[in-house]
């Protein structure tokens, strides 16, 4: 290998990176030769906690200056709660903020950072690449700034700061607000634990923020619960705005180039034309919107046309009772914007519009469709807030119009999509036959509603005879179902290699061009997702909820064009034990799987529904 040229050598780091830094490392010390050329790769992007002054004066005495210091391009400072665990590695939050949607990041358990800013000034100074600084911790940064300023004004700045919406905390928001190099800022709000809604919008501490940084491009709001353990205090109420009418009008407006607000919040007729008065909406090229539910937002967009260079859009889309000339105002909203390359729309709406409303005109130009949401993308609140986003998050599509979606989207790469399971009828079977009408796509996140398929009188859909057994109820946490629902829907949980082989090759075989290389599965569960913590999951017998999440697995698909596909599970079960199952739930499994194993215990035997 070390007689490789040194394009190929690049190639072959490059690659090696994008299996784990680990393997990138242990590259580095094969020789001098090979560390050189590994070390921009592995030493780009560096993240260093924040922890205690302590750690702050050991930094230069661990960092070999000679070889990792000339690589640094961007330098990430972490200062987060240990208690809890963030999406990725500490080491690699760098490139997860780098490689996520801002809609989709979660770090809001961060912590103060009150110690001394000499060490990291220290280090900054001596990192002569420095392109980008991200600064992950509640702080006063003007200090910093400052240096930042001075040794690197080419540098982007991006903070992630927490939003107390007192006046001191705005003070201190003024101090650094300003900062020539500031770039981007995340502000993170944390909503109590006794099920409030925000009754006042946050948008005001934003307002009050872009007001005194007008030279920052990227701006986004979380909103996250706040732990039990919490031991800051802070102001819960929202500060009155610190922005009189006459400020606002004849300050000039900044030039954000992304506006990321949670999906929680409401985006109301108003609240745009504020929003429009702050900032250039013509500048816009990425835009998370949150929910629009009202009638005159849709036209207040359509009237003034803001936008110009709006690229990717976020949006809710939650259409209010009684309102027929809903979806003619959606496709009039969407008539007016500017051709979209990337759109993540969910909502409680008829996906039927989908195609007529939306895709005639943004279809031609979509590379990546998102119809589902994430778990991030509710920033932890639906765990604490049974309200709004209780309800329907996304639809469920049927085959005929993902038929139409195929239609309208000749350049879809990226599509996330719900899909409903019905337990391997040929109906399910045509959903996947409709999936491989997309002629480019390439990578397909399918959710798999996994919930027993019924009819508005609650019988089975597509529609068949129950057994006296499945006609029996069945006592299932606070309530009673119908026998024939928990069976249903563990049918359609079962999902083992053998189906997802067969819906992998049933989409891909369909595609023209057999371009389809990556496959994931997420089934989703509903009410049978076990509720409870895993350590007191797993010290009780084995529930149906914990049979269908193990059943339904967390299958991933991919096929790099070469070979045979690779297929993996990526869900690993809690128990490292065999255990007992509870006596009902386990003859309900039994149904469907019989078992002469004595003692029946779990994991016991089954295999999936093959398609019809």
């Amino acid at each position: 290998m070390d007689r490789l040229p040194p394009e190929l050598k690049l190639h072959v780091a490059g690659a090696v990176g994008d299996v784990s830094r680990e393997a990138l490392r242990a590259l580095s010390q094969v020789n001098r030769q090979w560390s050189q050329i590994v070390a921009p790769i592995l030493y780009k992007n560096i993240t260093l906690p924040l922890r205690s002054l302590k750690s702050q004066n050991r930094i230069l005495q661990l960092l070999d200056v000679s070889r990792i210091l000339p690589h640094v391009k961007k330098l990430t400072l972490l200062a987060r709660s240990y208690s809890t665990n963030l999406p990725v590695p500490d080491e690699s939050i760098g490139d997860y903020l780098e490689q996520t949607l801002p809609e989709d990041i979660d770090v809001s358990l961060l912590c103060q950072f009150v110690g001394d800013w000499t060490p990291t000034i220290a280090l900054v100074k001596r990192l002569p690449c420095l392109q980008q600084l991200t600064i992950l911790a509640f702080a006063r940064y003007a200090e910093l700034l400052d240096v930042v300023a001075e040794v690197h004004p080419s540098c982007r700045v991006s903070i992630f700061t927490l939003s107390r919406f007192s006046p001191r905390w705005i003070l201190y928001w003024s101090e650094w607000l300003r900062s020539p190099v500031l770039y981007a800022v995340t502000v993170i709000c944390h909503d109590e634990r006794h099920m409030r809604t925000f009754r006042e919008d946050p948008d005001r501490a934003l307002w009050d923020l872009l007001h005194q940084a007008r030279q920052i491009k990227y701006l986004s709001l979380q909103i996250s619960v706040k732990p039990f353990d919490w031991i800051i205090s802070e102001s819960t109420r929202w500060s009155p705005s610190q922005l009189s009418e006459s400020e606002i009008n004849e300050a000039p407006r900044a030039k954000l180039e992304t506006l990321s607000l949670p999906l929680i919040t409401k985006m109301t007729a108003s609240q745009l034309q504020r929003w429009s008065q702050m900032t250039d909406l013509a500048y816009l090229t990425e835009w998370a919107a949150g929910t629009i539910e009202e009638m005159t937002t849709l036209t207040a967009i359509t009237e003034l046309q803001p936008f110009r260079a709006l690229k990717r859009l976020t949006l809710r889309l939650d259409q209010p009772k009684d309102s027929p000339c809903w979806p003619r105002a959606v496709k009039r909203m969407f008539r007016s914007l500017p051709p979209l390359n990337y759109l993540y729309l969910l909502g409680r709406y008829n996906p039927a519009i989908l195609p007529t409303a939306i895709l005639k005109r943004h279809g031609p130009t979509l590379t990546e469709l998102k119809l589902y949401y994430k778990r991030s993308q509710f920033q932890q609140i639906n765990e604490a807030r049974p309200l709004s986003l209780r309800k329907q998050s996304a639809p469920t599509f049927p085959p005929a119009v993902i038929t139409n979606i195929a239609a309208c989207c000749p350049a879809l790469q990226t599509l996330c999509i719900c899909v409903q399971r019905y337990r391997g009828h040929p109906i399910e079977a045509q959903t996947y036959d409709a999936l491989a009408k997309f002629p480019v796509l390439q990578k397909l996140d399918l959710v798999l509603n996994c919930v027993a398929a019924s009819k508005a009188d609650g019988t089975p859909s597509p529609p068949r005879e129950l057994t006296a057994y499945e006609q029996e109820l069945f006592p299932y946490r606070f309530g009673q179902i119908s026998k024939w629902t928990i069976r249903d829907s563990m049918i359609n949980s079962a999902i083992d290699e053998s189906l997802v082989k067969a819906i992998f090759n049933r989409i891909l075989m369909g595609q023209q061009g057999r371009s389809l290389q990556l496959l994931r599965l997420h089934p989703h569960l509903g009410k049978f997702e076990p509720w409870m913590s895993t350590d007191t999951r797993n010290r009780l017998p084995v529930s149906a909820g914990e049979m269908i999440k193990e059943l339904a697995g967390a299958w991933q698909v991919d096929w790099p064009r070469y070979g045979k596909p690779q297929l993996e599970n990526r869900f690993r079960p809690s128990r490292d034990q065999e255990a007992v199952t509870i006596p009902k739930d386990g003859e309900i499994f039994e149904s469907i799987w019989p078992s002469t194993r004595e003692p029946k215990t779990w994991p016991l035997e089954w295999c999936s529904w093959p398609l019809q």
